[in-house]
């Protein structure tokens, strides 16, 4: 196994900077945070890790510049981002275009996080977070999670233990991920629906009304927006007492039971407490704001035995999320890939279900981020089980069959404004929402 794990980064260089330089300048950042000359003279120079792959993209310098010649025959893998994309089919748009931008990858000696979540964080994305032009494409999933098998075994269905197996692992994904939870819940061959109770200031018997009438039109997720937290119109306690109650009761009209999520996101010393209340309370799973409480919390809460899935819901997070930046508007990528930061992290820290904003509604990513947050959820490559993507942010009903053809069966499909403002009523339109995914 190796001793080092891999980050690619997309670097904006600005007009006449150095690429040498401009790559030093980020090792000695996220390591040493030392002058060059310092390092060396402590003999300190393996902690800033080392370059293993170079791409150098944008207009093409003169044949004589030795930025250029440093890299002669230098090439690494382009991969499938989007920010990677866009930088490429700018290196030939004629004047205005980039400068020039470098993907690199770089090798940090596993030494440097410590085996610990928060600290590989930092190494990541620490200090360059509050410079410019430095995007995280990819990072090599296998050079962070360790043996799969440590510390497992077997549970009492002679399956392998996947929570045991995790505490020995410096990330170790979901608990469930999307073929557990079906199994789990006995869902099988469709998407997920999931709905959102609302609005902040409603009263708990309110909310929980909702959470019936969701209930009697068949959703399979109904969950707290993540505005609801223990305000004294719907306190935590007895918010999830009667939701709980109120699904359960349509359970007994219907045959079949939706799930409800409580918000568990508080004050970081109180979220396991909230995480264990939810579970004896009878909840059937959580939602959680990762970027809030902090990311290696949510991973700890994933390696806890109390058998509910967790919904990663986007909050906060949006400053962290690198969009392809334009050069007319002097914006240069900056922070994570999104596909990767929704799709590959949110499942690396624990999240069964990820919340992202769909293409075309209240926000603003293309469909070919959303796709690619699907991807990075659900492909095989990463050594952790797979999750649930949940688009959301302003799905229209009348659209969910596009939806359902292009992101598939293994999408949990999030909805809230589109069934609160049917004329029909919540619970007909929630009946019509489940048809449509083939309920």
């Amino acid at each position: 196994m190796s001793d080092r794990f891999h980050v690619t980064y997309l670097l904006t260089l600005a007009p006449g900077e150095d690429a040498e330089e401009r790559i030093r300048a980020l090792q000695l950042e996220q390591s040493a945070e030392l002058p060059d000359p310092v390092v060396h003279s402590l003999g300190m120079q393996y902690v800033t890790g080392s370059v293993t792959e170079l791409n150098v993209m944008g207009e093409p310098e003169s044949a004589g510049d030795p930025n250029t010649s440093r890299y002669a025959g230098t090439s690494g893998k382009q991969g499938s981002s989007h920010l990677s994309e866009a930088a490429a089919s700018g290196a030939s748009a004629g004047p205005g275009v980039w400068p020039r931008q470098l993907r690199v990858t770089i090798a940090w000696p596993k030494n440097n996080h410590g085996n610990e979540i928060t600290q590989l964080l930092n190494v990541l994305f620490g200090n360059i977070s509050m410079k410019r032009g430095i995007a995280i494409t990819d990072i090599r999933w296998e050079d962070v999670a360790g043996d799969e098998t440590a510390g497992g075994g077997r549970n009492a269905g002679g399956e392998r233990d996947l929570v045991a197996a995790g505490r020995n692992r410096l990330l170790a994904g979901p608990a469930f991920g999307i073929q557990q939870i079906r199994k789990k819940w006995n869902i099988h061959g469709r998407a997920l629906a999931c709905t959102a109770l609302k609005p902040m200031g409603y009263s708990s018997r309110k909310l929980a009304d909702l959470a019936f009438r969701f209930a009697l039109g068949g959703v399979d997720i109904i969950k707290d927006d993540h505005g609801l937290a223990d305000q004294p119109t719907a306190p935590f306690t007895e918010r999830v007492e009667m939701c709980v109650e109120a699904v359960d009761r349509a359970a007994q009209k219907t045959g079949c039971r939706s799930r409800y999520f409580p918000n568990i996101t508080t004050d970081p010393h109180r979220v396991t407490e909230r995480f264990e209340q939810a579970a004896e309370l009878g909840a059937d799973g959580v939602l959680l704001c990762p970027m809030l409480v902090g990311p290696a919390l949510m991973h700890h809460l994933a390696r806890l035995n109390t058998g509910l899935p967790i919904m990663a819901h986007p909050a906060f997070s949006g400053s962290y999320v690198a969009q392809a930046g334009t050069p007319s508007t002097h914006t240069a990528p900056h922070g994570f890939e999104p596909g990767l930061f929704y799709g590959g992290l949110m499942r690396a820290l624990g999240a069964d279900f990820t919340i992202y904003p769909n293409t075309g509604g209240r926000f603003s990513f293309t469909s070919e981020v959303c796709d690619a947050i699907n991807s990075h959820a659900r492909n095989s490559g990463m050594p952790f089980a797979p999750c649930f993507p949940a688009p959301g942010g302003g799905m229209q009903r009348d659209r969910m069959a596009f939806w359902l053809k292009n992101y598939g069966a293994d999408t949990t499909f999030l909805m809230g404004g589109s069934l609160f403002e049917d004329p029909a009523g919540i619970e007909a339109a929630s009946r019509a929402f489940m048809e449509t995914l083939g309920a």
